[in-house]
């Protein structure tokens, strides 16, 4: 969590609490009443509590996430750059010598190390035979030992030890002496610029700081450091064509330690900028601050997305609160009605109540904020696996948790606590003294008050004022959604002055429920195209709360039929009667239900299709081609050279790089891949695109412009989320400034197109020239599309060709592989966003249980009466458990239905891919359900053998 928003959130608990105690001092009368009930009932306040300590714990371990996130991000500052805070690159050494000297001459007291190393891309091997070893992604640097552990001031922080390697030795990290096996005085050989050079192991280092110095997205750093003037022997040998040469990198470290060092990034860069580059044709990359952004963007982004998905459990604990304070209400009726009669106001009740509810919100606070450490753990735990196998952006998680997210989980958990609490006490105030004394239900709402129709007309005026201008603006969402549902129920109010209540509302209902499973479809998918998670939260209250509002009122039109259907069956009935009795209460504990249910079934349903679209998003990923092929950029093998391997039919070339993207109002440019294609590719079939320009006809028509127009670009789905989450930053027609990370060279490109897949990670595409013009010979070409023969084994071909060129630095694998790796990757996010909204599910049934309980001291009396005129022990508990089971059966119902209906309207938009298939998980559905079913049953197991148990004689003479 932002430590900038803790402040504001312990005011505004600091103050809540200081007047709930204000009134409990003051106010000793409605003190000892809301105490007297939390004493009295302990295990009832033990099952509260726990059902309400689940949001708390929710929203602590999102935040933990979220920092386990960004301390993992920012480890990569202390492994793979330590002191270096800033840096200048050139494939000129002795301008970069120029470059350090001038660094150096500036004596800033800002600045407190320079030095300068010499960087190539190189694979590695070891060993022989089938016991060989090898390393394709690796990196050979020169380095002055003796300048670099005196860069920075703190030698610890270099990584750095002992003195620079001699000429036929070098010094490797850990991450490639455990890659490669190799131990001080074992032998290995480097491949780069069309040489070889064989090295022996002088010592390994730990990768920490220089020693781990890396550019690239990987988080481990395969680094070996050699003897000065071995890298410009090789690259005097000749390098083959589209190979990128050696780059000369200035290193500078600004004053403070690893992080601390950042802040002075911004006043560092200009005085380099104005007093050392000028008007050369350079740039400074801010490489520590931009790691350290990076991990903040991502752990709130993290942090966002499991709220999110968790804002479900925690409205699902919302209803529950609300639904115990209006049974404790109805359950203390008359009292509050004697109470109201001696001369107590509404005001005392409220202040009553909220008492009571400050101390379930700060102990439900304090020993969530606890289980979310728990919560945050567990996540941590399960989501390891799945970072670590994410390709080029493997990442090791380490737990963190920091106290502003503890202490901001508790925070929310009591406000929200609070807020729900003080608003329930404000609407369960409003009794007639003369009913509450006499037990006498309300009676149907009479006429709409004229207040209450200007409301109305006020909320439906703002949905139309809020919808309308929105439309067509794919960033906003949030009035597309819920605009039309404002408009419906605005109108309510006046439409029931006129036709009675239960139609217009039976309308509203049926219209939101439609505009929520339709509205995407009719807004052509402006729900979901700005990307964020929030708007599947809208769109899911949105349905829950429209269908639980439809039941409702359709249980009222079918009351009689439910009656005749049970009137043979007196159990039936007096767990039919109740639920139908209390749609208030029955609509909060269906909607705690609903909405969980909703979310896991829905994310089932997303987990089978992704599992089913491996064949079409082979198709989309691959187009024409089976096998897609990377080598060393410093070492890439000829495409003549791949089309003599056996099996190959045909292979295109695409030139690489990491240029820096700036989209139009980004703060900073981002860095992202980008593929620079030829006509090969387009004529044997590029990869299908997602979305295009209305003015293209196909995806060729695309392809062939891209050829054609050197400013056009097609982009992957995930372009520059790296750093920023999940939300879509650019868009069809967007222009976006691509720019030289070492020159600053820039020019603009307009997207045209959107390609389907990036499994490959080819990030953006564009005309081989166009990429050409900004990264220059830097666009190494060493990244391959290959088609296969027919008939041949496009696995077996891959690994010939990641065999025969093993020198070079190639991989090879099959888009079928990489599409299979890329859905079990999000099948195991899918899975571990199942089990979080598990914890929902638990508010649910603990909730359930809550309520049973009360509806049970409620009801003892009646109770009474049922056992006084014969009924037996069992018909009393198979009454409580078939009216737990009907309420829990309608809610599992509702939300399974809601999340079929929305997926499958998806997959017909189009909204998951072209091309797939909506299918039912039905095993999924019969263990979610299932599980759901039997769990709200046995939470509702005790207090239905407790009402059995209920003597007539003692239930009748039972006094509060």
């Amino acid at each position: 969590m932002d430590p900038s928003g803790l402040p504001p959130l312990l005011a505004l608990v600091g103050l809540a609490l200081a007047v709930a105690a204000y009134q409990a001092v003051r106010r000793p009368v409605q003190r000892r009443l809301a105490l007297r009930d939390l004493a009295r009932r302990r295990g009832e306040t033990l099952l509260v509590i726990a059902g309400s300590l689940l949001g708390t714990a929710l929203i602590t371990g999102s935040f933990i996430v979220g920092d386990t996130l960004d301390a993992s991000i920012r480890a990569t500052a202390v492994t793979q750059l330590g002191p270096v805070d800033e840096t200048i690159t050139t494939p000129d050494r002795a301008r970069a010598a120029d470059i350090e000297e001038r660094v150096r001459a500036l004596d800033d007291p800002r600045i407190d190390g320079v030095a300068s190393l010499v960087a190539v891309s190189a694979s590695f091997s070891a060993g022989a035979g089938g016991d060989r070893l090898a390393e394709p992604d690796g990196q050979l640097l020169e380095l002055d030992f003796a300048e670099a552990r005196a860069f920075g001031g703190d030698p610890d922080a270099t990584g750095i030890s002992g003195a620079t390697p001699g000429p036929g030795r070098a010094v490797v990290t850990e991450d490639l002496a455990a890659r490669l096996d190799l131990m001080p005085g074992d032998e290995f050989a480097g491949y780069l610029l069309g040489g070889r050079v064989s090295l022996e192991v002088d010592r390994v280092v730990p990768t920490v700081g220089l020693a781990g110095y890396w550019r690239g997205v990987e988080t481990t750093s395969p680094n070996a450091f050699v003897a000065p003037g071995t890298i410009a022997g090789l690259a005097r040998a000749g390098a083959p064509a589209g190979a990128v040469p050696p780059q000369t990198t200035v290193l500078v470290s600004n004053r403070g330690d690893v992080e601390s060092g950042a802040a002075l990034t911004q006043a560092v860069t200009a005085a380099i900028e104005r007093d050392v580059i000028g008007e050369r044709s350079l740039r400074v990359e801010p490489v520590k601050k931009d790691t350290l952004d990076a991990a903040d963007v991502q752990g709130d982004s993290f942090s966002s997305l499991f709220v999110s998905i968790g804002s479900f459990a925690i409205i699902a604990g919302v209803l529950l609160l609300v639904n115990i304070f209006v049974m404790l209400a109805e359950e203390r009726k008359n009292q509050l009605g004697m109470l109201r009669a001696v001369g107590m106001r509404r005001s005392d009740l409220v202040r009553t109540f909220s008492i009571q509810g400050a101390v379930y919100a700060l102990t439900a606070g304090a020993l969530g904020a606890i289980a979310g450490i728990g919560v945050g753990w567990a996540i941590v735990k399960l989501a390891a696996p799945i970072f670590y196998g994410a390709g080029e952006f493997s990442l090791t998680l380490l737990f963190d948790m920091e106290p502003p997210s503890i202490v901001g989980g508790f925070c929310a958990g009591v406000l929200i606590s609070l807020a729900t609490v003080f608003g329930t006490s404000v609407r369960i105030s409003r009794i007639n003294i003369i009913r509450a004394i006499r037990d006498l239900p309300e009676p149907r709402a009479g006429r709409v008050r004229r207040r209450t129709m200007a409301a109305g007309v006020v909320l439906g005026a703002a949905g139309a004022a809020w919808f309308i201008p929105s439309l067509g603006d794919d960033r906003a969402w949030a009035p597309a959604i819920l605009g039309p549902a404002f408009v419906a129920w605005g109108i309510v109010p006046l439409a029931a002055r006129l036709v009675g209540r239960r139609a217009p509302v039976l309308a509203a209902s049926a219209l939101s429920l439609a505009w929520g499973i339709f509205g995407n479809d009719l807004t052509d998918g402006q729900f979901f195209d700005a990307g964020e998670m929030a708007s599947f939260v809208f769109q899911g209250l949105l349905l829950t709360f429209s269908a639980v509002v439809l039941l409702s009122q359709t249980q009222e039109v079918l009351e009689g039929a439910f009656r005749r259907l049970a009137a043979r069956r007196l159990s039936l009935r007096l767990g039919l009667a109740y639920p139908l009795a209390r749609r208030f209460r029955t609509g909060l504990t269906l909607g705690m239900f609903s909405l969980v249910i909703f979310t896991m079934v829905f994310i089932a349903e997303m987990s089978v299709i992704f599992s089913n679209q491996v064949s079409v998003a082979t198709r989309h990923a691959g187009g024409g081609f089976d096998v897609f092929a990377s080598a060393s950029d410093a070492n890439p093998p000829r495409e003549s050279s791949l089309e003599d391997v056996r099996g190959v039919a045909d292979a295109a070339t695409l030139v690489h790089g990491t240029p820096l993207f700036q989209p139009e109002g980004a703060p900073a440019p981002e860095p992202w891949f980008v593929s620079g294609i030829d006509e090969g590719l387009v004529a044997a079939g590029a990869p299908s695109l997602e979305e295009r320009l209305p003015a293209l006809s196909s995806d060729r028509a695309a392809w062939a412009r891209l050829l054609e127009d050197h400013r056009a670009m097609i982009i992957d789905p995930f372009f520059l989320t790296a750093g920023g989450g999940f939300e879509a930053i650019v868009t069809l027609g967007d222009e976006v400034r691509m720019i030289d990370p070492i020159t600053g060279a820039a020019a603009t490109r307009e997207v045209i197109g959107i390609a389907s897949s990036g499994v490959a990670f080819t990030g953006a595409f564009m005309a081989r020239p166009a990429v050409e013009q900004v990264l220059g010979e830097r666009a190494a070409a060493a990244r391959f599309y290959v088609d296969v023969e027919d008939g041949a084994d496009a696995a077996a071909v891959a690994r010939r060709i990641q065999g025969r060129f093993l020198e070079e630095g190639v991989e090879a694998r099959t888009f079928r592989a990489l599409v299979e790796d890329d859905s079990a990757l999000s099948l195991q996010f899918l899975r571990l966003m199942q089990g979080y909204l598990a914890l929902g599910l638990l508010v649910g049934i603990a909730g359930l249980g809550v309520v049973m309980v009360r509806a049970v001291r409620e009801r003892r009396r009646q109770v009474g009466v049922l056992r006084s005129l014969g009924f037996l022990p069992r018909q009393i508990r198979r009454a409580f458990l078939l009216e737990s089971g009907f309420v829990a059966v309608e809610g599992i119902a509702v939300g399974t239905v809601l999340a079929l209906v929305t997926a499958s309207q998806l997959v017909a938009n189009g909204d998951f891919g072209e091309g797939l298939s909506f299918a039912i998980p039905w095993l999924q559905l019969l263990i979610i359900t299932g599980s759901a079913a039997l769990a709200s049953v046995l939470a509702t197991a005790w207090p239905a053998q407790q009402a059995s148990r209920i003597a007539p004689a003692v239930a009748l003479r039972i006094a509060e």
